[in-house]
């Protein structure tokens, strides 16, 4: 059977509560039993001068011992004083006792050991005297000298309380134990709901997120780790809801720019195999069909290549190089275009960067920003290349002329698959991976990607990466 944490919490806190409850009352009861001592001590220590100087004026009367006499002046006293008050001789035979004839004591002597021991400084004892009460009792004893000879006066309590004392104490600390430990359960109770039912809030919650459903977040009511685990929770429901949608968009997009090329092959393909389209047209329909595969080979590399970088399986392997070699060799890929549009090329200061990175993934970046750039460039427009340094980093922009980027486009750029509304009719073929490329093999390098935009005048990535080791030296 499985455990709750609010089983474990309130049986832990139930064990402290009674620990605590056991120790206080054990303490109590010793702090007690030692005050009520101490209380009959001082009680029998105060009230035997008043017995000894009955004893030494009956004898004084008397003219010496007279039993009779000095047991009639020591019974009332005894009865005042709620006391048994008994004279032994120096042997420590019972010589007068304040009980009614016949006394109990009468004839018994007690241990010279015991009376020496509580005669010695004249202390109370909780003591039978070795047998000579029938049980312990609280006494006193002295030794008095009268008339030459010495004599032992034993003043002894005549009830035990201390046992019906303690017997009472213990049952009022089990009452009052009984009535502390239900009120600090019930509060236990009340405060491990309330502080678990949070807890059963965010289980049933992250279950719910588990399975998909992202419709209802937790309520933050709380200011403390528990709020800030519930609020962690939403965030983490936040991001798995934008992946999910993120998942669904990218399945929705790889479905559809996988099958219209592979539509239009297949129909292609069909026609000319079932004789539709005439032999004369074949080649004109097979120069699509190639397009169209180049088109699938692209997609496929693209998002290989963001497999590999999400499941961390793009290395890299720097080395120092400037970077500009790298530029103009991709322009040169780009010479037809270039042409065709009549683009101004602008590079700024030509001493380029050098640049500690990884040289294929930063030619990738470059190729792909440049293409981009070719793409969206206006006809008789240019293209700027500008380099720059802050501290440990080399910056590269390229900037085109053109349409620009809309402030709502700005910040989806490098999202998969997501074209621009002008990208869409200029460039339909795309797929809309390359700068969610670039993207990640930036944040590969540890560097930094921006983009700014002025409609209708310009377009400009920027993206820096450190410099080369010799450089920062």
């Amino acid at each position: 059977m499985r455990k709750s944490i609010f089983t474990d919490f309130f049986c832990l806190c139930a064990a402290v509560f009674i620990s605590a409850v056991i120790c206080i009352g054990s303490v109590l009861l010793l702090v007690s039993e030692e005050h009520y001592k101490s209380n009959r001590f001082n009680y029998l220590s105060v009230k035997s001068e008043t017995v000894i100087n009955t004893v030494r004026g009956t004898f004084a009367e008397n003219g010496g011992l007279n039993p009779a006499k000095l047991s009639e002046a020591l019974a009332p006293l005894s009865d005042i004083l709620d006391t048994d008050i008994t004279l032994t001789d120096s042997d420590g035979v019972a010589l007068v006792c304040s009980e009614a004839s016949p006394c109990s004591h009468t004839d018994k002597k007690i241990d010279e050991q015991a009376i020496s021991r509580i005669t010695e400084d004249g202390t109370v004892e909780l003591s039978s005297l070795n047998g000579y009460y029938d049980k312990n009792v609280f006494v006193f004893a002295e030794n008095i000298d009268i008339g030459g000879n010495t004599y032992v006066i034993l003043i002894s309590l005549r009830s035990n309380t201390l046992t019906s004392h303690m017997i009472s104490l213990v049952i009022a600390l089990v009452i009052s134990s009984a009535l502390i430990l239900s009120a600090a359960f019930a509060i236990i109770y009340i405060a491990s709901m309330r502080l678990l039912s949070p807890i059963r809030e965010m289980t049933i919650a992250a279950k719910r997120f588990g399975e998909g459903d992202f419709s209802e977040k937790l309520r933050v009511t709380d200011d403390n780790e528990l709020g800030y685990l519930a609020t962690t929770l939403n965030d983490m429901a936040s991001s798995l809801e934008q992946n999910e949608e993120t998942r669904k968009s990218f399945i929705s997009n790889v479905s559809h720019e996988l099958k219209t090329p592979m539509t239009t092959i297949g129909g292609f393909v069909d026609g000319i195999l079932d004789g539709t389209i005439p032999e004369s047209q074949h080649r004109h329909y097979m120069k699509i069909v190639s397009a169209e595969v180049g088109r699938l080979s692209r997609l496929v590399r693209s998002m290989l290549n963001i497999s590999k970088y999400e499941a961390g399986e793009l290395k890299l392997s720097t080395e120092d190089f400037d970077i500009l070699p790298i530029i103009l060799q991709t322009l040169t890929s780009f010479e037809k275009n270039i042409d065709e549009k009549n683009i101004d090329i602008q590079i700024n200061d030509a001493d380029g960067c050098r640049i500690n990175a990884d040289p294929d993934l930063t030619g990738q970046v470059v190729y792909n920003l440049v293409e981009n750039a070719v793409k969206f460039v206006n006809k008789g427009g240019y293209i700027r290349f500008s380099f720059g340094r802050d501290g440990d980093m080399c910056s590269v922009s390229i900037r085109n002329s053109g349409d620009g980027l809309k402030k709502k486009e700005i910040s989806r750029v490098f999202d998969r698959f997501y074209k621009t509304d002008e990208s869409r009719g200029i460039d339909p073929g795309g797929v809309g991976l390359g700068l969610s490329i670039v993207s990640s093999i930036i944040k590969l390098h540890n560097g930094r990607i921006v983009v700014s935009s002025e409609p209708n005048q310009y377009t400009e990535f920027t993206f820096s990466l450190r410099k080369a080791d010799t450089d920062r030296r």
